[in-house]
């Protein structure tokens, strides 16, 4: 008897978490237009927004909608940058208020992508893949991009 429960159990569960996931990615496949949400007011936050608009723009996939409203999903999330240091190939600098000091960021960009039901259909992190002075905003912006157009595919 307790063995019967068993299989009527994982028969429920088998037949009630598959199908969603099954929705779930033939609703990503549907999505083309994105909207992207304005981010909370964190240091870097509008320059991660921007460098994530700039790199999805670029994309022949998925366009860019105006509002919410017009969008098949809407991207929603949050970032920030911060300073880590400073390195300078000059031995001789000491300082950071030398020209030869160049910072070196930190930074994360996590978002979350909903479908018009408000369901989360893909959510990622992203964190800084080199440090050196180069755009955090553009770097962080290209790995999120990337990663939601391949999850598009």
């Amino acid at each position: 008897m307790q063995r019967a429960n068993w299989w009527l159990a994982a028969a429920f569960l088998a037949g009630s978490i598959w199908p969603a996931a099954a929705q779930t990615a033939v609703a990503l496949a549907g999505v083309k237009r994105i909207y992207v949400a304005p981010f909370p007011d964190k240091p870097g936050a509008a320059e991660l927004r921007a460098g994530l608009v700039d790199e999805l723009r670029k994309s022949h996939r998925i366009t860019l909608a105006a509002s919410a409203h017009d969008a098949d999903a809407v991207i929603s999330g949050k970032g920030e940058t911060w300073i880590r240091g400073y390195y300078s190939l000059n031995p001789r600098a000491r300082s950071i208020s030398s020209e030869d000091a160049h910072p070196i960021y930190g930074g994360y960009l996590s978002v979350e992508l909903k479908g018009q039901r408000d369901e989360t259909l893909w959510s990622y992190l992203v964190t800084p893949k080199r440090f050196g002075p180069e755009d955090i905003g553009r770097n962080l912006g290209g790995q999120m991009a990337r990663k939601l157009v391949d999850a598009l595919k």
